[in-house]
């Protein structure tokens, strides 16, 4: 349903709500004739008076959509300088739902109800990334009613203010995110939140390796030829904070690379991510797969600086003298008690003080 159309005489582009009956109308993609359509039931919309062959129509979209591009452009109508409905980009051949502008900065706006393929998804992105547009894909309550797959997450995520999110729209909270860590775990968290789960990550592990899984079976059989253990890795390889998605496999098999990497010798940023980061990740469609695996080291070794259990001097990373394997389960365990009762003592100090 095409919600704009071009002034037959004025040029000028009409919102099929303020367009007047009497008025003509082209269709700003083909230029071919378009008949303005406003009842009481149906959203007030243009469609060609003849079936026409155009690549910038969008006719047939449901009506969830409809209502709630427009209310996104009033929403965006009170924060921003300037805001177009369904613009052409005719040198892409694309119309994004909305191009909102601050400044000089445009952005493109896709808003998505309906399904759509990875595919389709990167297409849509190559287009607007040549044009220099920064887009945001904002996802409809079709896709709110159950638990989105990580695939989708990964089809629609960006990174915003150093986290990988998800944008929704619907009528009660208008715009919001999600970072993917808030949706992997169920509930509002945020990178301040401690997570508090490392027995269970631990526990996980240790069944993991009882049930003999085959996901475990190529680190495992390393750690083995260097008489270590799964279980036995290092308590800094569970993560204390939720870390950017994005990964298919547990963040703490790539955690145990790295650290193993450090073990050796001081390394940079760069050298971590290139022999490090290559593990199994999703696709992405709006982000390079790259730019999420920085992300996701940079939050780790923040995390690890913060507990003292890496070091970092003249542009390397080195492991510090805290960080430990175990032999045993137990042992492990112990070591994570011990630890969890000075951390309590010294809370329960300052609040006493």
């Amino acid at each position: 349903m095409m919600l704009i159309a071009r002034h037959a005489h004025t040029k000028e582009y009409m919102d099929a709500n303020l367009a007047r009956l009497n008025d003509e109308y082209v269709c700003p993609g083909c230029g071919e004739s378009v008949c303005l359509k406003k009842g009481k039931i149906k959203i007030a919309h243009y469609a060609h008076k003849i079936l026409a062959n155009c690549d910038a129509s969008s006719e047939g979209e449901s009506a969830l959509h409809l209502q709630g591009k427009l209310a996104l452009f009033q929403y965006f109508s009170k924060k921003y300088d300037e805001v177009k409905l369904e613009p052409w980009l005719s040198e892409i051949q694309q119309r994004p739902d909305l191009m909102i502008r601050r400044g000089d900065k445009w952005t493109a706006i896709e808003f998505q109800c309906a399904p759509i393929t990875l595919e389709q998804v990167r297409k849509r992105m190559a287009g607007y990334r040549n044009l220099h547009l920064q887009t945001l894909w904002i996802l409809g309550e079709t896709y709110q009613k159950k638990r989105i797959l990580a695939t989708t997450m990964a089809k629609f995520a960006v990174i915003h203010n150093f986290e990988l999110k998800i944008f929704f729209w619907n009528y009660k909270h208008n715009i919001y995110y999600q970072g993917w860590w808030q949706i992997d775990n169920g509930g509002l968290v945020t990178r301040k939140t401690r997570v508090n789960n490392q027995l269970q990550q631990l526990l996980k592990i240790q069944q993991s390796v009882i049930l003999a899984k085959p996901k475990i079976r190529e680190i495992q059989e390393y750690l083995y030829k260097q008489n270590r253990n799964i279980v036995g890795i290092p308590w800094i390889c569970h993560a204390q904070y939720s870390l950017p998605g994005g990964l298919k496999i547990p963040h703490w098999q790539v955690a145990v690379r790295i650290i193993m990497v450090l073990e050796n010798k001081s390394v940079s940023m760069d050298e971590m991510l290139q022999r490090c980061i290559v593990q199994d990740w999703q696709q992405f469609g709006c982000v390079m797969v790259r730019d999420v695996q920085k992300l996701w080291l940079y939050h780790f070794l923040n995390d690890a600086l913060k507990a003292n259990q890496i070091e970092y001097t003249n542009g390397k990373f080195k492991l510090g003298n805290l960080v430990k394997w175990f032999d045993t389960y137990q042992d492990k365990l112990e070591a994570f008690r011990e630890a969890y009762f000075i951390d309590s003592h010294i809370l329960s100090r300052k609040l006493s003080n």
